[in-house]
């Protein structure tokens, strides 16, 4: 299930991507994901506003990632100044934010969706085996 989380991939049959562009450094793909999961058919946006949630997923991620800093500021730079940390933790949460954006997604819609063995003979045998449209849209 981390495995999954961690490399963006659809919580239910953890093969598909749940994003239609996996590197977070594609500014203009960033928010795109597909309707549903091209192997077993589980749709991403549940509901209108689905996604809300995963901001306090982020949060929780930026807080951690901020403390994990502190720390490791304290443990190897013994006399270090407040500014500096600000400074080198507000540059580096900056350039970890898309990464951070798309791994809470991917760990809220984990959380809503359990891992099913059987989903993608279950999709093709409901699809009979056709090719269903999948447009990426904003999400």
């Amino acid at each position: 299930m981390i495995g999954s989380m961690l490399k963006g991939k659809c919580p239910r049959c953890r093969k598909a991507n749940i994003f239609c562009e996996p590197n977070p450094y594609v500014f203009n793909k960033m928010f795109l994901m597909p309707e549903h999961c091209d192997s077993c058919g589980l749709k991403f946006n549940k509901e209108p506003g689905f996604f809300y949630g995963s901001m306090y997923v982020g949060y929780g991620l930026s807080v951690a990632y901020l403390v994990a800093f502190y720390v490791a500021m304290v443990v190897l730079l013994q006399d270090f100044e407040v500014e500096t940390y600000l400074l080198l933790s507000i540059i580096s949460l900056l350039v970890l934010t898309p990464v951070i954006f798309k791994l809470s997604r991917s760990i809220w819609l984990s959380m809503f969706e359990k891992y099913d063995p059987k989903a993608i003979e279950n999709w093709k045998e409901k699809t009979k085996g056709k090719e269903i449209d999948n447009p990426c849209i904003e999400a």
